[in-house]
């Protein structure tokens, strides 16, 4: 039960398959796993958390990214819940992905989230089906 206490310093993480600290940010990012998995229908095996990509020569972590034919296919970016989804946090977004070009993205602090494709104007309501493209 400790996995699930909300008190606890450490969290599980069934991806990375290691205890994680349990920061605000961890607790979104488990959040957001559990609703690709269970919630979207994700394969588990599409998704790769905390991985290292370089931006702008720099070596930058993004939260949870998902693959569809060993392709990126959705970059998913997780703040703590206090954090507003604002204009600085999709420009993190977006900085990432100029090294990645994901067709896909998300934002969330876990109260929010804001799905989009990349060269789309405007958000989405709902996680895209697996690998679709285009709504």
């Amino acid at each position: 039960m400790q996995d699930l206490d909300p008190h606890t310093e450490t969290l599980w993480d069934a991806f990375r398959r290691k205890h994680v600290k349990a920061t605000p940010e961890e607790w979104v990012r488990q959040d957001a796993l559990r609703r690709v998995i269970l919630d979207a229908g994700y394969p588990p095996a599409s998704v790769a958390v905390e991985r290292a990509i370089q931006v702008n020569g720099m070596l930058r972590r993004f939260d949870i990214a998902i693959f569809f034919e060993g392709k990126l296919w959705m970059l998913i970016e997780c703040k703590a819940d206090h954090i507003p989804l604002n204009d600085s946090v999709s420009d993190q977004w977006m900085r990432y992905n100029l090294s990645t070009r994901a067709p896909w993205g998300a934002i969330t602090n876990g109260r929010e989230w804001q799905i989009f494709q990349a060269d789309g104007p405007k958000s989405v309501p709902m996680l895209p089906p697996f690998g679709t493209f285009v709504l």
